[in-house]
């Protein structure tokens, strides 16, 4: 009795301390060349088109406003800038630094972080990811079933959790911001 006490406890703590939403996204375009570790013309364009997305006017966040942003850290093994890059123009924006303390295998542990961290209480978290482990990330914010993988040439989309109840809700929205986009 004492311990299931214990992990309802536990429970109310980590409810109380999640963001109203997490809006995920893939970073922006990137070059034909495996080599080039930044965004194309094209990604860079679309990183400043998300400012009239989930900047400061964003109707995605005007009652819940951005809190954070998190990107990937750059590490040996995933050594993209392209995360960072597409969230600076963002970050300018709203005057947020874009975190990087998780490298793109690390999910489970940025997630945690951001559920737990007491000041996104109730509001945004935006993250910007890598799209082999954008669906584990949502399933490790709480969405369930997991998502299907995101294609390799999808750059258009985020994915919009919303949190009640002890439940994650995620909705899939296209972001409508370059000619060519998908509208549905």
């Amino acid at each position: 009795m004492k311990c299931l006490l214990l992990f309802l406890l536990l429970v109310a703590q980590l409810a109380g301390a999640q963001p109203a939403q997490v809006i995920l996204l893939r970073h922006a375009e990137k070059p034909d060349d495996p080599a080039d570790l930044h965004l194309s013309p094209r990604g860079e364009e679309r990183a400043g088109a998300l400012v009239s997305l989930l900047g400061r006017s964003s109707p995605f966040t005007s009652n819940a406003p951005v809190v954070a942003l998190h990107g990937t850290r750059v590490t040996k093994h995933d050594h993209s800038h392209r995360t960072g890059e597409t969230l600076a123009p963002v970050s300018k924006e709203l005057g947020l630094p874009v975190n990087t303390t998780y490298d793109s295998d690390n999910y489970v542990a940025a997630a945690t972080s951001v559920m737990n961290t007491p000041a996104f209480r109730g509001k945004t978290v935006i993250v910007c990811w890598t799209h082999h482990d954008l669906a584990q990330l949502a399933g490790a914010l709480g969405v369930h079933p997991t998502p299907d993988h995101w294609k390799e040439k999808t750059f258009d989309r985020l994915w919009v959790i919303t949190y009640s109840d002890g439940r994650a809700d995620l909705h899939d929205v296209p972001q409508r911001l370059l000619k060519g986009d998908t509208y549905r």
